[in-house]
């Protein structure tokens, strides 16, 4: 446990200062993109007597190109920080949802290279009575397992309330299997023993049952 502390807390430093670098790159390409339309107008004022930066155009795209990646870097960079806090101590549910989107933002690289995408459904938190860290941990076993099993197809995830239990539920892609194919377990017992998660497997989906919460709760 120590080790996952250390973990956090070393990552979502770092992440804070990767994104004030993201910053100064995207404040900076902002700079650049006004003195170039300055230099524009200038030369329309001038009635083309004072020429204008002959390559503005090509540096307006390396421009958009630019934001586009820091964008893309800070997204990622707070699905870190967001995953980095995942081991914090907080009290009360954890929201299932939220956990899911998370888990399938992080790991989209590494399904993308079996072709493999993850579509989530979802119409609002899901509380379950684990960590955050546990959720995430239960459900990439499970989307691991189809990464490794599957390709070329995409798996919706449904996160909803089943009467009384909180349910992911993984609806393979036709043709797909349960169990016997991706090799999981009808149990898996998380958090030093503290959190068991029930697995249900059909032909065509495979559901994992959370604990719910003893009482009513708004989701972290």
């Amino acid at each position: 446990m120590r080790e996952a502390v250390f973990m956090s807390e070393v990552t979502a430093s770092i992440t804070h200062d990767v994104q004030n670098v993201l910053a100064i790159i995207q404040q900076s390409a902002g700079l650049m993109s006004d003195l170039l339309d300055l230099s524009r107008r200038e030369s329309l004022k001038s009635l083309g007597l004072r020429k204008g930066f002959p390559y503005h155009d090509k540096f307006k795209t390396l421009i958009g190109a630019i934001n586009e990646q820091v964008d893309r870097g800070t997204g990622l960079s707070e699905g870190l920080n967001r995953l980095a806090h995942a081991v914090d101590e907080r009290p009360g549910p954890t929201d299932a949802a939220g956990m899911a989107g998370l888990l399938f933002f992080l790991i989209g690289r590494i399904a993308r290279k079996r072709r493999v995408a993850f579509a989530l459904e979802t119409s609002g938190p899901v509380p379950v009575d684990c960590s955050p860290m546990a959720a995430l941990l239960g459900m990439y076993a499970v989307a691991r397992a189809l990464i490794d099993a599957l390709s070329d197809c995409a798996v919706r995830v449904r996160v909803e309330m089943r009467g009384a239990e909180p349910v992911v539920v993984f609806l393979l892609p036709e043709g797909g299997e349960g169990g016997a194919s991706v090799g999981l377990p009808t149990e898996m017992v998380l958090g030093d023993g503290a959190v068991s998660i029930r697995l249900d497997f059909r032909d065509d989906r495979i559901a994992m049952v959370f604990p719910s919460c003893p009482s009513s709760g708004q989701a972290g």
